[in-house]
């Protein structure tokens, strides 16, 4: 796979950041807002920051788990599936050219004041030199950016400094909310699009020399930057600059500072505002012409425009098609309006992006590893998701149009050309109703190429990567065969847009587990085999495992329900329903040495397969077992006579030492997790009908996270033993 060089640090993913924002936001738009509400312009400024920030802390959470060219498309398509990263992917392409375009022409009334010439002829001029800029490489960008941001902040600032401490107070007395609290959400509306470029630079991360990160705070200090500089000159024009001059005003700072400190004074600033808008606009380009590139590399666009250029490493086709994009947009269309209408489809990314965050967290996708993790989470997500609703509502009708007018021709693309070449299904679709594995007891080739699985073994163990001790994981599915085989396979998820076939070397982690694995086959004298395999869907890839191998035993480590998680959904939800095999989930608490196992029985029909498994288990480490049964302290004395009775019959036949006791207590958890003190390792069964209020956790769950011991949770196929 072709990729971009890194070479930008932090201080270019802050330029580029904030010369996404700075431009027409700060030097065209207040004069609009001031329309709406007043001198309380600095506060829209202000909720409008508050809004885009969930997105912001959601975005540099996905970006340092998916560091690559394409951005917010790259992060939809893989949640939602290829169908949402078309429209996604087109969307934000031309959402961000109509936003250069905007900028290009929007200088248009500081141009003004210095010559008098055709806005228009300029624009496309620049659109030009901007392309052809972009076309040599971000990293001859970079410099003249971070000049240009540190020359606008610098002045902006040096000028609201020197009104805000003036004394002297030029506006007139006028209400603070011009139009009350409904004026104020609609400035806030408006001028939410000066923040819209706060997450651009994601889209070129595979140019980031560490994004892991240099991301996150490039993306957050480039807010709380622009956020003061917004605030801080909206403030100084209310307090300098009377109200009936800034209403509908297309060139306030040039009034502020010609007010302020003269006319001279007044073209210098007007010349900074042309620079940045014209960076804004490059930046937009440079953001912009990666959407087609990584669309190119997962087959949804023509393989063109992922082409890199041998000399310069930048993609030509992407570029120059995004600059012609521009050229027509200036020529052609009234790019106010439009801009508009591409602001409400960036607010629904927005929402998606929260959106997609909540989804790869509560799936726990093995992939999904980033490096910088959300603050609050899930709440943070939440705040945004309605933040963004209420705007999109309160912008009406304009919110509608921009959004279809931008989807309907991505569903065009996907279903007359990108279809045709992906198969992938996203994280919702590989995590959803899997009817694709129960409509045919015939399975598929395609995850299992590593190895041909074509033989029979009584007890399978899936590592996953992440266990404490594969040699503990692997010691219990030894305990529990008798002489079959015992297959150990390490499966590993990759991203769906990975091909497989890139996975040609073993990794040395590999190398040694399988040794271990090797020298444990020949000290206990078992037919132990191992292999890795690399797959795009674990449940799948599972399943198929245990359905090719006709097991009987299903081994697996997990940890239960996550902390800070919203849902009990886990890769093993499904297996629980499907699996014509026993499955044993083993929670690794770090003990190694195992004598006394505490074993809680149900009363029903699976309690003959915990003993089994139990007795086996107690047989292979010597230890001794203690059953018992969980009653409220409420019942009657006959009912806790009978259990005891149930629990000496039931457990008369086992070969090793063992006691039998009742545990009493308010809570069954409480109880159980109290008593595991006193044993090096638990036995429960699971419980496959789950309720309503299992949403948020289980009782299995629970004993499973805030056990003393390890923990073994037994789920019986529903077949009986084989």
């Amino acid at each position: 796979m072709k990729k971009l060089e890194r070479s930008l640090g932090l201080s270019s993913v802050i330029a580029i950041c904030i010369s996404s924002m700075l431009g027409s936001g700060i030097f065209v738009l207040p004069g609009l807002a001031f329309t709406l509400t007043g001198q309380s312009v600095w506060l829209s400024y202000l909720l409008a920051a508050l809004c885009v920030l969930p997105a912001a802390i959601s975005k540099s959470e996905l970006a340092t788990a998916m560091p690559s060219s394409g951005g917010t498309y790259i992060y939809l398509d893989r949640t939602f599936g290829p169908m949402a990263g078309t429209i996604a992917g087109l969307g934000l392409w031309i959402s961000l050219l109509l936003k250069s375009s905007f900028a290009l022409m929007g200088f248009g009334a500081y141009l003004n004041i210095i010559s008098n010439v055709d806005i228009r002829q300029v624009a496309l001029i620049l659109a030009l030199a901007i392309t052809f800029i972009n076309i040599f490489g971000v990293g001859k960008i970079s410099t003249f950016l971070i000049f240009i941001v540190i020359t606008t902040i610098g002045s902006l600032l040096l000028l609201d400094t020197l009104v805000i401490l003036n004394p002297l107070r030029v506006s007139e007395d006028s209400p603070f909310l011009l139009d009350g609290f409904q004026g104020l959400i609609k400035s806030t509306g408006l001028v939410f699009v000066s923040f819209a470029g706060v997450t651009k630079v994601a889209a070129i991360a595979e140019e980031i020399k560490r994004p892991e990160k240099d991301l996150p705070r490039g993306i957050l200090f480039s807010l709380l930057i622009v956020t003061i500089v917004y605030c801080t000159t909206t403030f100084a024009l209310s307090k300098y600059v009377p109200l009936a001059q800034l209403i509908d005003n297309l060139r306030p700072i040039h009034t502020l500072t010609k007010s302020f400190a003269g006319e001279t004074v007044g073209i210098v600033i007007s010349c900074i505002a042309i620079l940045t808008m014209t960076s804004m606009a490059n930046a937009g380009l440079l953001a912009a012409s990666r959407f087609p590139f990584a669309m190119s590399r997962d087959r949804l666009l023509p393989k063109s425009f992922g082409q890199l250029n041998l000399k310069f490493k930048t993609p030509i086709i992407s570029i120059i098609s995004s600059g012609l994009i521009i050229l027509v947009i200036i020529l052609f269309i009234d790019i106010t309006r439009i801009a508009k209408l591409a602001s409400a489809f960036i607010l629904a990314i927005y929402l998606f992006e929260n959106i997609a965050v909540i989804i790869l967290r509560e799936t726990r996708v093995h992939w999904y590893q980033p490096t910088y993790k959300s603050l609050l989470y899930p709440f943070t997500q939440i705040v945004g998701i309605l933040l963004t609703s209420f705007l999109l509502f309160k912008m009406g009708q304009i919110a509608l149009i921009g959004l279809l007018s931008i989807s309907i021709p991505g569903l065009l693309i996907y279903f007359l050309y990108s279809r045709k070449y992906v198969e992938r299904k996203g994280v919702i679709g590989i995590h959803g109703k899997r009817n694709d594995l129960t409509e045919t007891k015939q399975v598929g080739p395609t995850v299992m190429e590593a190895a041909t699985f074509n033989r029979d073994a009584q007890v399978v163990i899936t590592l996953l990567g992440k266990e404490r001790s594969p040699e503990m994981l692997v010691e219990m599915g030894v305990a529990l065969s008798s002489d079959g085989l015992i297959e150990v396979a390490h499966l590993t998820e990759a991203p769906e847009q990975t091909d497989l076939s890139d996975f040609t070397e073993e990794p040395p982690e590999l190398k040694s587990l399988r040794r271990r694995i090797i020298a444990m086959a020949i000290d206990k004298g078992k037919p132990l085999t191992f292999d890795p395999v690399v797959t795009h869907d674990l449940s799948k890839s599972i399943f198929e495992l245990s359905q090719r191998m006709h097991s009987k035993w299903l081994f697996m480590e997990w940890s239960g329900k996550s902390r800070g998680t919203i849902t009990s959904h886990s890769p093993i939800t499904w297996l629980k329903e499907h699996l014509e095999c026993h499955l044993v989930i083993f929670k690794d608490k770090g003990v190694r040495y195992i004598r006394k196992i505490l074993v809680v029985l149900n009363l029903d029909i699976n309690d003959k397969i915990i003993l089994q498994t139990a007795e086996s288990l107690a047989l292979n480490n010597k230890a001794e077992l203690t059953f018992a049964i969980f009653i409220n302290p409420n019942e009657t004395q006959q009912k806790c006579n009978d259990h005891e009775a149930y629990l000496e019959s039931f457990t008369q036949d086992v070969k090793v030492r063992k006691t039998t006791i009742i545990l009493t207590g308010k809570s069954i958890i409480s109880t159980i997790v109290q008593n595991s003190a006193e044993f090096d390792l638990l036995i429960i069964g699971s419980d496959k009908n789950y309720r309503w209020h299992d949403i948020f956790t289980s009782t299995e769950d629970q004993i499973i996270d805030q056990a003393t011991c390890s923990v073994i949770s037994i789920h019986p196929s529903g077949k009986g033993s084989r």
